[in-house]
């Protein structure tokens, strides 16, 4: 028996139905098939997003959440965290809400900080640069106050009725001498973030290991700083309870010195009005007695407005320049009327300049905390008598070294300090620009100078008005 398969025609008109069902589906599947992106959270993927500005948006957003913290260490998103892969599904939508929550508890973050970098010394992690720079700041003000409140600088003026004035006080430059870098940083561990405090105490103080000494018998000021190889003045800031150098045994100094890592270097000018001793007139008559005087006329003070160009490091005076002067009031000389015979030992009233080719280097005032006497100037080496007199004192002298004083035999004297040597002895009777010792550095002193005093009736005058 034989099977006949009975042959299928398709005709053309089929065929084209057949093709268009198809074409019609696929199309259908294409228009329902939707593109996004699978967000992949370190290599593990945790959702799909309509686009990727999603994403980046929401990373951005963290980062200012971070960056706005207010807390002690800053924190920064890790890198390379997120990637994405191209995803295409039919009638299939991305859930952005949850692919966003799944990111934001999966984000890693690392502390990270500011490298204070000293003289190519790193010094300290700081939270951010903000905090770095007002550490800075804070030390340009601890050793040049007022620097940064230009607010707070008052103009000089004077009043020529009440004889009155307000100081003013201009800091021209602030400068730290070292080169300072800060360099942003990862880190491990927060703790690496330093307190400011503990950075502002070092870069101002170097945390020295205090240093104290008990006061013995027959100790000074002056004695001490030289045995424990530290300045006066360490001493003087250390222990403001020391009045008049006036110390006695069982006493406690803090004799701790202090070595900064940050040198402020600033400059300022400071005008002020200061008072002109009236000149004293000395005339001759043959009306008075040998030995015998007598005051016809009361001088009066003048006033003066005086500019000084000041340059401190870390607040310590180095250079001192008078930069102007302008007589305000000009003072009225004391009238003196005297015998006719002048003895050798008696001062003719009119003072010299006791060093040759002089400057000075320091005037006298109590601008800087301390009474500062007299005059110190630098010249030629030889020390010279300013008048007529007779040596008074000759030898040492605390806190002045190796010191002069003359008693010129008409109300005044003057003294010589910090000499190197003393060629004059007490009793001698010396004329005006005789040599009477060679400049030194002996006492209280940091630098070969002169200092020098002038006393009228037993009170301290500015040899500036005499000179």
């Amino acid at each position: 028996m034989r099977n006949y398969r009975t042959p299928i025609v398709v005709t053309g008109a089929a065929l084209v139905a057949a093709v268009g069902v198809f074409i019609g589906a696929n199309q259908y599947v294409q228009a329902h098939t939707n593109s996004f992106y699978r967000v992949l959270l370190n290599g593990q993927p945790i959702g799909e997003v309509s686009s990727k500005q999603v994403v980046e948006n929401a990373l951005k957003a963290k980062s200012e959440q971070l960056a706005d913290a207010d807390s002690e260490v800053r924190y920064k998103l890790d890198d390379n965290q997120v990637s994405f892969e191209d995803v295409s599904a039919y009638k299939k939508l991305p859930d952005d809400e949850a692919a966003l929550k799944a990111l934001e508890a999966g984000l890693k973050t690392h502390p990270v900080g500011v490298k204070l970098v000293i003289g190519g010394k790193e010094i300290a992690v700081v939270k951010d640069q903000e905090t770095a720079e007002s550490i800075l700041q804070r030390v340009k003000d601890k050793f040049a106050p007022g620097a940064s409140d230009k607010s707070k600088v008052q103009a000089l003026s004077y009043n020529a009725s009440k004889r009155t004035a307000q100081p003013s006080r201009v800091v021209k430059s602030v400068s730290i001498e070292e080169e300072v870098t800060t360099i942003p940083v990862d880190i491990d561990d927060p703790a690496q973030v330093a307190d400011p405090d503990e950075v502002f105490k070092k870069l101002t103080t170097g945390n020295p290991v205090k240093r104290t000494y008990t006061v013995r018998k027959g100790d000074c000021i002056g004695c001490i700083a030289q045995k424990m190889k530290v300045s006066a003045d360490v001493i003087y800031a250390n222990n403001p309870w020391i009045e008049d150098d006036e110390i006695k045994p069982g006493d406690v100094l803090d004799i701790t010195q202090n070595n900064p890592v940050l040198h402020v270097k600033s400059e300022e000018e400071v005008t002020q009005i200061e008072t002109i001793d009236p000149p004293v007139e000395i005339r001759k008559s043959d009306d008075i007695k040998l030995g015998k005087s007598k005051t016809v006329r009361e001088g009066k003070n003048g006033k003066r407005q005086v500019t000084y160009r000041l340059v401190k490091r870390n607040g310590t005076m180095i250079e001192e320049e008078q930069v102007s002067s302008e007589v305000l009031e000009a003072p009225v000389s004391t009238v003196i009327l005297r015998g006719t015979k002048v003895t050798p030992s008696e001062g003719t009233g009119s003072f010299a300049w006791p060093v040759s080719g002089h400057r000075i280097t320091s005037y006298m005032g109590e601008r800087w905390g301390r009474l500062h006497k007299g005059i110190d100037m630098v010249g030629g080496k030889t020390i010279m008598s300013a008048d007529n007199g007779t040596v008074e004192f000759a030898g040492r002298k605390s806190g002045y070294g190796n010191a002069i004083i003359i008693n010129h035999n008409n109300g005044f004297k003057t003294l010589y300090g910090h000499l190197k040597s003393i060629s004059v002895k007490k009793g001698q009777v010396v004329s005006k620009g005789e040599a009477i010792g060679i400049m030194g550095s002996t006492g209280h002193s940091t630098g070969t100078h002169l200092h020098f005093e002038i006393y009228l009736d037993g009170k301290l005058r500015n040899p500036t008005s005499y000179l």
